[in-house]
């Protein structure tokens, strides 16, 4: 009887164990963060109201979308050329956050302020690790 019941208990934790070893569940993957850089700058003769009408209705979409600013101002050219004024970067909880902000309605209507008063050079979107 003893033998039989350490068998039997043998097998109870060996089946156990083989069920944990075998059972991985993943966490789910940690959204990457995504990075908005932009260098842009007002167009000589620029209305500031409309630029001003732009950072006004732009700023706090971008923060509700959760954008964070990393980064803002002139930059220190350590190789290379750089033709532009200063740059920023701009942090998003995701690309997905980054792209529901940049195509959303809100952020559409914000943008019209400043067609036509700013010089766009570039604006990136990049995913982060």
């Amino acid at each position: 009887m003893k033998n039989s019941l350490k068998l039997s208990a043998a097998l109870v934790v060996g089946v156990a164990a083989g069920s944990l070893a075998t059972t991985v569940i993943a966490a789910p993957e940690e959204p990457k963060p995504a990075f908005l850089v932009v260098s842009s700058q007002a167009k000589p003769g620029a209305d500031e109201d409309a630029l001003s009408a732009y950072r006004e209705a732009a700023g706090p979409l971008a923060r509700e979308a959760g954008m964070r600013m990393l980064a803002r101002g002139e930059v220190t050219v350590l190789e290379g050329e750089w033709p532009y004024e200063g740059i920023a970067v701009e942090q998003f909880d995701s690309m997905k956050a980054l792209l529901d902000f940049w195509y959303s309605d809100g952020y559409q209507a914000a943008k019209k302020h400043r067609e036509g008063q700013a010089i766009i050079h570039f604006i990136v979107a990049v995913e982060g690790n």
